[in-house]
């Protein structure tokens, strides 16, 4: 009678831990803390999951009576428009011992996009010891040719980009998005802050970096242009 016992409570067990870690993009949604979005009731989120589930425009009046949207919902990743200025996204990340990490990133556009990312369980207890890679403002540049003209002709050098990278990096305003079908994760520095002729610069030689998470760590992958 013991072992019959014993064997229900491991099967609970294991049956709770597999309901844990194994929820779907929605589930998780539905639990979040309204703390975490405040623009959203719990009741908005239900009907956004509603809506969209029923192939109507997932789209509700926020507390701030602007309107909010759920744009993208699969079984792991979720973006939403919150506001005028403001979206996020939410990606489901799974280590190598199995356990489900919810990945949330808010932006927020003003003007210049900038992004928040933090780490929960499906829980939402968050999980301070895991950390976004927080790349300088040197990672977003190419090198630029020694012997280019000066900026004043329409083209970098080094000295001109030097200018533009410290200018970059005062700010550090970074925008980050998920990719809804891999743990891919893109990096965008923001360049509003510049004037014409350095923004001519950094289309030239700012690109974004990418990550990829690998169910331990984030890896970067080489630089894109």
């Amino acid at each position: 009678m013991k072992r019959i016992v014993l064997l229900l409570l491991v099967l609970h067990s294991s049956l709770f831990t597999h309901r844990l870690f194994a929820q779907s993009m929605s589930e998780v949604f539905q639990a979040m803390p309204d703390t975490l979005l405040p623009l959203l009731t719990e009741r908005n989120r239900h009907d956004m999951i509603d809506f969209y589930g029923n192939h109507m425009e997932a789209k509700v009046r926020n507390r701030m009576n602007d309107y909010a949207r759920l744009d993208t919902l699969t079984d792991d990743y979720l973006h939403l428009t919150l506001s005028k200025v403001g979206v996020a996204e939410m990606k489901l990340l799974q280590t190598e011992d199995s356990m489900t990490i919810v990945c949330l990133i808010r932006t927020v556009e003003a003007p210049a996009r900038d992004s928040q990312v933090e780490f929960y369980d499906t829980r939402w207890t968050r999980l301070h010891w895991l950390q976004f890679p927080v790349p300088d403002a040197a990672s977003f540049f190419n090198s630029a040719p020694s012997d280019a003209p000066d900026v004043t002709e329409g083209t970098a050098t080094a000295d001109s980009l030097s200018f533009v990278q410290r200018s970059i990096d005062d700010l550090r305003l970074v925008e980050v998005t998920a990719l809804p079908d891999a743990p891919v994760f893109t990096l965008h520095v923001a360049t509003d802050q510049l004037d014409k002729d350095e923004k001519r610069l950094a289309r030239r030689f700012v690109h974004p970096l990418r990550y990829r998470w690998t169910g331990s760590e984030f890896v970067r992958y080489q630089a894109q242009r």
